[in-house]
């Protein structure tokens, strides 16, 4: 079964599919995390790393499994409606909107803070943080073969980037030194710090709304999700690796600048930002496409206006008008963009459970109860550690449930 409408999708392959995906996962996190970790618990931070990308795993079979048997811009919306009905559909739809539409701003001003300190301009940041949503929105309104060389030129350019960087550093660090990783000392401090690593995984679930924009997505999206886990793991162990082996002593929210002095002395000093800068764009780009496709499929089902699915760049002008609403709430105070984006990270959390609980209903089978157990376990345990997140979800699933009993009324009503 498949909602899927082929005008919208059906150009993307393995290798343009996976640099997609990738740029959707990879976010701020990979430039301010490592040193955060490595701070707290010194050379146990790369085990951290390693145990983090253990428990997504399973999170990942499940959106491999879901999305391939059920291409769909929907998404995990559309996997809650199968299973559970449109009450699901609505409840899981404004989680994930919630989530990404606070959530985006946020990174664009992490962007905007390296370009400022790289321009020394003295402009406020929220100008180019609504120059990067902007410049992603670009990128992102094109489709079909267009949209395929903009994630080649995006998500290809950035990541070569980046990875160019940490193969620059990995060599530099290793040369002529005594290179070693000792056991861990503290699997309780490693534990500890799961909760603060694992949003730097959220993002498998934003990805399952591109699963109809594949050329065969039973087969291609699969394979395009496992490839670009392998590379956002190497690409997060490495970062560790790379700021155990520079043993960091100050600036740790900026690790890969800190590390960049350490091992580049003679670098430009805008060198890292702008690599930091680049990596920001693609993720904003990948993040604004997937959101973009779920509000096309919202509006096919007739929860959002119809005009929305008119062209695939409708819908990104209302997820772009959205992003710019939050990020001037943001400059005005109205929203503490900091809190809201703590609160919105447990949606994902929530997202993961009822997916989980989908795949079970959809597929019951032994391994599919085993997939589900290895995700809501240990993030109902995440959950109940911040019990003022849970007042946040109740109130998406009240407004869910209003939209449920107005939805028969239409638009035009």
């Amino acid at each position: 079964m498949s909602d899927r409408k082929d005008n919208i999708g059906g150009h993307l392959g393995v290798v343009t599919g996976m640099l997609l995906i990738v740029s959707v996962i990879l976010g701020s996190g990979i430039l301010v995390l490592p040193g955060l970790v490595y701070e707290k618990i010194g050379r146990d931070g790369i085990y951290a790393w390693i145990g983090c990308a253990a428990l997504c795993m399973p999170i990942l079979l499940t959106m491999i499994i879901l999305a391939g048997t059920h291409p769909s811009a929907g998404g995990v919306a559309y996997y809650a409606k199968l299973a559970f009905g449109q009450y699901a559909e609505l409840f899981v739809s404004l989680l994930f909107l919630g989530a990404t539409v606070l959530g985006l701003p946020s990174i664009a001003i992490v962007g905007a803070t390296y370009l400022e300190k790289t321009s020394h301009l003295g402009v406020d940041i929220h100008v180019f943080a609504a120059l990067l949503i902007l410049l992603a929105a670009a990128f992102a309104r094109s489709s079909g073969g267009t949209l395929r060389n903009a994630v080649n030129l995006v998500g290809g350019g950035s990541l070569f980037i980046l990875l160019v960087m940490l193969l620059a550093f990995l060599v530099l660090e290793i040369w002529d030194k005594d290179v070693r990783f000792d056991p861990p000392s503290s699997f309780s401090a490693i534990v500890s710090q799961f909760p603060l690593i694992f949003f730097s995984f959220t993002g498998w679930d934003i990805a399952c709304h591109l699963s109809e924009d594949f050329r065969e997505p039973k087969v291609n999206f699969g394979r395009a999700m496992f490839f670009a886990f392998i590379v956002v793991c190497g690409v997060y162990v490495a970062s560790a690796a790379i700021v155990q082996l520079a043993d960091i002593r100050a600036n740790y929210n900026t690790p890969m600048y800190e590390v960049g002095i350490h091992v580049l002395p003679s670098a430009p000093i805008w060198l890292v930002p702008l690599i930091g800068v680049s990596l920001i764009a693609a993720n904003l780009f990948g993040s604004v496409v997937a959101v973009s496709r779920l509000v096309a499929y919202l509006s096919r089902r007739n929860f959002l206006p119809p005009n929305l699915n008119i062209a695939p760049r409708n819908s990104v002008y209302a997820v772009t008008a959205a992003l710019l609403l939050v990020l001037a709430c943001d400059r005005i105070g109205v929203l503490n963009i900091e809190v809201m984006f703590s609160l919105a990270g447990m949606n994902f959390l929530a997202i993961y459970i009822i997916s989980a609980l989908a795949l079970v209903r959809l597929l019951p089978t032994r391994s599919s109860s085993l997939l589900a157990t290895l995700i809501i376990v240990p993030s109902l345990a995440i959950m109940m550690s911040v019990l003022s997140s849970l007042l946040y979800i109740g109130i998406i699933a009240l407004l869910a449930y209003w939209l449920d009993q107005e939805s028969g009324r239409g638009w035009l009503e």
